[in-house]
């Protein structure tokens, strides 16, 4: 798989997660990649995470986050 195809596979699991209503509440960086964690708003208790090992797409969240907290 090319870099490019492994970044649009996750920037399209993270975009898929937003448009269905989660927010991103944290995330920890391990040897592995980014593990990100989303949950609903309205329903705390359904939580979500992904790991990201792809450098474009650890930008990517980055960018998406500092946009939702600025919101807050």
């Amino acid at each position: 798989m090319s870099n490019y195809d492994a970044f649009l596979e996750e920037k399209l699991k993270i975009d898929d997660l937003l448009s269905r209503g989660y927010t991103i509440t944290g995330t920890r960086g391990t040897l592995d990649g980014d593990i990100l964690e989303f949950e609903k708003i309205e329903m705390p208790s359904d939580r979500v995470t992904i790991l990201l090992k792809n450098p474009d797409s650890r930008k990517y969240f980055t960018t998406l986050y500092l946009k939702q907290r600025e919101k807050v």
